[in-house]
């Protein structure tokens, strides 16, 4: 699939793509513009996106790269590939342009409609972490890395990740209807943090009911899939799919390992189909 010393070429150009965010970051001058999307880029977007890019095709010419700051193939080209490197340079552009640190660099590799490996790296931190499918999850921060031990959950409140930026009213109507029945704590963060907090203990679940794309969730739903969780569109409650033709995801839930069993998901189908 992939060998290690490519693994670790990989955590490399990862710290340098963060080195260079964290560069735009201290500085006075972001160069923050409005994407055709009103989404907002930066100086940081682009400048990870151009490193990445150039070190992904230099280790894997024959891969072709999907990044969110670059053009985006037509669907009649993409729907050939058999697998591909999907990006977000910069995950949590709003939270970078707050300077709240909730950032991240996305990628992950796709194969079919899966994906099959995936990193997180939080710049600010130099901090990362790596999973590929069946082999568990690493963290890697600066040259030392050692396995993420699966946690053992057994809070009784049931914990929810949400956007801080992009917290949505449906999303803040499904948790209230929730509480009729469990007792919630919310957790407020930015970018694919929310998929670490999950993988790390710290959240139970992801609730999405508004926009996000595929480079949000690849490496966070490979990570939680890993340590027995699920991630279930909301519409058919199969799992979230990659390579779509419209690259926005469908509204989901990403549950943790101790939500991911057949009771709770028919509550969570109930719930969202009242």
């Amino acid at each position: 699939m992939m060998e290690r010393s490519k693994q670790e070429e990989i955590f490399n150009l990862l710290a340098t793509a963060g080195k260079a965010i964290v560069e735009v970051y201290n500085s006075d001058n972001f160069d923050a513009e409005l994407k055709q999307d009103n989404s907002p880029v930066t100086r940081a977007d682009k400048e990870s996106s151009r490193i990445i890019n150039r070190g992904l095709n230099s280790l894997f010419p024959e891969v072709p790269v999907l990044d969110e700051e670059t053009s985006i193939p037509d669907y009649e080209v993409r729907s050939k590939w058999k697998k591909y490197f999907l990006v977000d340079p910069l995950d949590g552009t709003k939270e970078f342009i707050k300077q709240n640190g909730e950032f991240c660099i996305n990628l992950a590799l796709i194969e079919g409609t899966s994906p099959v490996m995936g990193w997180i790296f939080q710049p600010l931190t130099e901090t990362g972490w790596f999973c590929k499918k069946g082999d568990g999850i690493l963290e890697f921060s600066k040259g030392k890395i050692k396995p993420l031990k699966k946690p053992e959950v057994k809070r009784d409140v049931i914990r929810i990740a949400a956007s801080r930026s992009f917290f949505k009213p449906r999303e803040a109507e499904l948790i209230e209807k929730m509480k009729r029945h469990y007792a919630v704590e919310i957790l407020h963060c930015g970018s694919s943090k929310k998929q670490v907090q999950m993988v790390k203990g710290n959240a139970d679940m992801y609730l999405k009911a508004g926009p996000c794309s595929e480079w949000d969730t690849a490496p966070g739903q490979l990570m939680v899939e890993e340590f027995g969780g699920a991630v279930l569109r909301h519409d058919t409650f199969e799992t979230l799919r990659y390579n779509r033709k419209d690259l926005l995801n469908p509204h989901f839930v990403m549950l943790n390992e101790r939500l991911n069993i057949p009771g709770f998901i028919a509550f969570m189908k109930d719930l969202i189909r009242e």
